[in-house]
């Protein structure tokens, strides 16, 4: 789930109140020829429509509904659902009419979607494509096609591909929306922070307290493997994630594995029930302050989860892995001398 995501339906939250652009777009209008249409996956059906165009205008009404369910939401679970709802029927789209124009804008959804889901392998994929068959009238989108790769690239350690579509935006696309170019420069203002939390730095330095009163600080975990871990309970990724985490945790904790969280969380409540129903065992800090999290504005947070791996020498190895990836690294983190 990332702060930066610009449609309410892939996020359900607004950036600074407000959203840098609103809904899912369409290539309405178009009076090109509708190619032939591809039988689409099993299990997955697209609204009724004679050609592409129309199709595409009824599923936009369709994940225009379903985004008021994200909104709606009271669970990461059920968010993260809805986004799988979306991505099959937008895919479906895209399989049935490949050369539409209105695929392409679908391919443009997608990358955001993914984008938003921190699978960025996957929306840099889409966002490429999208890009290299863009018009002028495309204009607007396009802008925020390039922020969301710019992102892409920096949650991937890609700094220079991340700065110069930072400059692209602002160089060409200032005119679309004045939030997305206070944010760009923003964000490209802030990318010496993201340098130097590259792999092979060391973590900026932090000295609070948890909610169980513990002093946490990066410098008293060398000798030790440490996962800095910024989540919130709101977040679907970080739910969906926290199993695995509890499991590598349980697993190498023993052997000299800890886990320092930072939650993003505003309700201290929420934050404690989530904790004790989960019973996760390891120091959490908390000031209710959301993105305004102190260690949080510390790094450079713009996306959670985030979690950097930092080894014995207290050097970050590894940032944002899941899964099976999470516990590999662990592993050979704890191996090393």
């Amino acid at each position: 789930m990332n702060k930066r995501t610009l449609f309410a339906w892939t996020m359900g939250m607004l950036v600074a109140g407000a959203s840098l652009s609103g809904g899912i777009t369409h290539a309405a209008g178009t009076q090109k020829t509708t190619p032939a249409a591809k039988p689409v996956a099993s299990g997955t059906t697209l609204p009724a429509g004679a050609n592409a165009t129309e199709v595409y205008g009824n599923l936009t009404k369709e994940i225009e509904e379903l985004s008021k369910q994200v909104v709606a939401s009271n669970t990461p679970e059920d968010q993260m659902r809805i986004y799988s709802q979306i991505e099959g029927k937008l895919t479906a789209f895209r399989t049935k009419y490949p050369t539409s124009p209105e695929a392409n804008d679908a391919g443009f959804q997608l990358g955001a979607l993914n984008f938003g889901m921190q699978k960025y392998d996957l929306s840099a994929k889409f966002l490429n494509e999208y890009l290299t068959k863009v018009t002028a009238k495309d204009h607007e989108q396009a802008g925020f096609a390039h922020f969301y790769l710019a992102e892409c690239y920096k949650a991937q350690g890609k700094y220079d591909l991340t700065e110069a579509e930072y400059k692209l935006i602002l160089a060409k696309f200032s005119d679309v929306n004045q939030q997305l170019t206070q944010v760009t420069q923003a964000n490209l203002d802030g990318l010496a922070t993201e340098k130097k939390l590259a792999v092979g730095g060391e973590p900026v330095a932090f000295n609070v307290t948890s909610t169980d009163g513990k002093t946490l600080t990066p410098a008293a975990y060398k000798g030790k493997v440490l996962l800095i871990d910024f989540w919130a309970t709101w977040c679907g990724p970080c739910v969906a994630e926290m199993p695995n985490v509890k499991d590598v945790y349980s697993k190498f904790h023993p052997q000299g594995f800890e886990i320092v969280g930072i939650s993003l969380d505003q309700s201290r409540d929420r934050l404690d029930q989530y904790v004790k129903a989960n019973q996760i065992a390891w120091p959490i800090y908390f000031d209710g302050k959301w993105w305004n999290n102190d260690v949080a504005v510390r790094y450079g947070i713009k996306s959670i989860p985030t979690t950097i791996l930092v080894d014995k020498a207290g050097k970050i190895r590894y940032k944002s892995l899941r899964g099976k990836q999470l516990e590999s690294a662990v592993q050979q983190l704890l191996a090393e001398k």
